[in-house]
């Protein structure tokens, strides 16, 4: 048998690491401006709120301020008897899939909101929500 090279070693390497970082995300959906994808495997259900993290990937650069930035991770809160959404946390990175090195880490508490139809927390809400029909 030959040995791995260093080469193949370092990209196996990277494979795990980048597999284990976004282990239990489940595709959501893609929007024209996005792919969602929630985490139910570490989420956690209080009444009808159920708390999960997710992450975005934007097709395009975003702004905010003066940060450029292409993927976030958050944490939000789904009322689904409200049928409302809620930031908890968000982080924002300047390449896809959270990578580059963190831009911004708020941790802010936002207020209720009730997305509209076809955005991305209204299919984020819808399938936090299927858990618990489960």
């Amino acid at each position: 048998m030959k040995p791995i090279s260093q080469r193949h070693f370092f990209l196996i390497l990277i494979c795990c690491v980048v597999n284990t970082s976004w282990a239990g995300m489940d595709l959501v959906g893609e929007t024209k401006e996005s792919i969602i994808y929630i985490n139910l495997d570490t989420s956690e259900t209080h009444g009808s709120v159920v708390k999960a993290d997710g992450s975005q990937d934007f097709h395009r650069q975003q702004r905010l301020g003066d940060l450029v930035y292409l993927s976030s991770r958050f944490v939000n809160e789904y009322d689904c008897v409200k049928k409302q959404v809620r930031q908890l946390a968000l982080s924002i990175y300047p390449e896809n899939m959270a990578n580059g090195g963190e831009l911004l880490n708020d941790t802010q508490a936002k207020d209720w909101l009730t997305p509209g139809a076809g955005s991305a927390l209204s299919m984020l809400l819808l399938k936090a929500c299927q858990t618990l029909q489960k």
